[in-house]
């Protein structure tokens, strides 16, 4: 005989390695980039995040939610060309729609917060990054392989906004972009 399927409930916490790609386009990068310097194109990093799901349903649960986002990618061009080193760090909370059962469930999700991208190289002067909005989207999926330990993989979507120049000019303004993050990783209720 079967056993019942039990429906989403609970407070649920990712913890995933995540490897987004990163921007590159004038803006994003440093403004004095010596010829020859490679811009790295992809990072690797760590996501983390905790849900709790909430309203009524068995099967069908809406969550609220955070998510946090830390990753570096590093690249280094022929010599004599300095290595580039990009930051992107993320934070946002979100709405997520789950669906599934106690033993493994699928979500999409969505929200607002702020972001910040770095962009330095060896020898060079670093310059001031603010804090912008960022919206994120995306869609995952828990897989419980013991009561409360599951494999836990992510596809989001990050969207930037368009960052202004500096005050003094010395970098110029960066386009809006959005960046992709795949993860995996194991998820605690």
């Amino acid at each position: 005989m079967a056993q019942p399927r039990e429906p989403l409930h609970g407070v649920v916490a990712d913890l995933r390695l995540v490897t987004p790609t990163l921007p590159s386009a004038v803006g994003w990068t440093p403004s004095s980039l010596p010829a020859g310097a490679v811009v790295p194109g992809r990072g690797f990093g760590v996501e983390g995040g905790a849900h709790v799901l909430v309203g009524p349903g068995q099967h069908r649960r809406l969550g609220l939610g955070v998510t946090a986002l830390v990753s570096q990618g590093r690249s280094t061009g022929l010599a004599p060309a300095p290595t580039v080193t990009t930051r992107f760090i993320a934070a946002a909370p979100h709405l997520s729609m789950n669906f599934g059962h106690a033993l493994g469930w699928s979500s999409l999700s969505a929200g607002v917060g702020t972001a910040k991208v770095t962009a330095d190289y060896a020898g060079g002067v670093a310059e001031a990054s603010p804090w912008g909005t960022v919206i994120h989207y995306g869609f995952g999926g828990r897989w419980f392989v013991r009561e409360r330990m599951a494999l836990s993989l992510d596809l989001r979507f990050w969207a930037l906004t368009p960052r202004p120049a500096s005050g003094s000019g010395a970098r110029p303004s960066a386009p809006a972009t959005t960046r992709v993050a795949l993860g995996a990783g194991v998820a605690f209720r």
